[in-house]
């Protein structure tokens, strides 16, 4: 029975209540789902990434949910209550980061170098501020597509993936590409996890996990050089079986960015869709970022 459906995956039950399938579409999606594209086969390397990288954090130490490769496209997980958030680690300033940090220099000839791992959280609930609703509001963003994506735009008024700041008990949401406005939120809302769960997610979970990845790239020589793993983003569940806050879902071509020789122009990842390059041409990065990732 399927669980759920998403954009590009099924989660579907087992005979175990503590044990789903995830099965992977061929699908690829962007610009906050607002472009869609169907590329037979491309299942197969985004789920033999995802496998490869929870193998090596599972020789890390660091607890998924993963179990077990079912199928080309499908893998068995520890059920999880996920939680409605996204979370970003940065070693190099790119992308959304440098619409809210605009003085921040960084370009394809010299991209901006954190020293230390930049974090940061984000809601996977849409904010819907006025005209389009009567009073600022979330909403999961399924739903949001529904009403406010038309011909590949989002309405004005709609900020996909907010980022979270938090303050004391709340957590204040802001758009994702525009300076913040710390006095000036789009939304309010009850903290999701504790301050202490925060600050485990970030020392326990998302630094020790970029570590790892980032390591296992650095170790992969292509004739471009050795792969930067520049941002990476994850999403965590409490796993059922123990109330644990594990790695969860996926963790693929579309989740990070990945640049040979720390060069942009070099990208192998899920940027050469999002600018539209031809689909072969994509489809052939994700079978060779599928085989880089034997060597992790």
């Amino acid at each position: 029975m399927v669980l759920c459906e998403g954009k590009t995956k099924r989660i579907l039950s087992t005979d175990n209540e503590n044990e789903v399938l995830i099965v992977t579409k061929d699908d690829l999606t962007g610009g906050d789902a607002a472009k869609k594209e169907t590329i037979s086969g491309i299942s197969l390397h985004k789920t033999t990434q995802t496998i490869n990288v929870f193998n090596l954090l599972k020789k890390e130490g660091i607890e998924t949910a993963y179990i077990s490769r079912e199928s080309d496209n499908s893998f068995l997980c520890s059920s999880c209550d996920m939680l409605p958030l996204e979370l970003v680690m940065r070693r190099f300033a790119w992308g959304s980061y440098l619409k809210r940090e605009p003085d921040l220099k960084s370009t394809a000839e010299a991209p901006y170098r954190f020293d230390e791992i930049k974090t940061e959280i984000f809601h996977k609930h849409a904010v819907v501020v006025p005209p389009l609703a009567e009073s600022a509001t979330q909403m999961e963003e399924g739903a949001a597509r529904d009403l406010y994506l038309k011909d590949g735009k989002w309405a004005d008024g709609v900020y996909t993936d907010p980022l979270v700041q938090i303050n004391g008990d709340k957590w204040d949401l802001f758009s994702a590409k525009s300076p913040v406005d710390a006095g000036n939120p789009l939304f309010s809302i009850d903290a999701v996890i504790s301050n202490e769960e925060v600050q485990s997610l970030i020392n326990d979970i998302m630094i020790p996990t970029f570590e790892a990845i980032e390591k296992a790239w650095a170790g992969v020589e292509t004739t471009g050089g050795s792969v930067a793993l520049v941002d990476i983003k994850i999403e965590v569940g409490r796993r059922k079986s123990d109330g644990k806050i594990v790695v969860a879902d996926v963790i693929d071509n579309d989740s990070w960015r990945i640049w040979p020789g720390a060069d942009p122009r070099k990208q192998l990842d899920k940027q050469c869709f999002r600018d539209d390059n031809p689909m072969s041409e994509v489809a052939e990065k994700y079978e060779m970022v599928a085989k880089l990732s034997e060597q992790f």
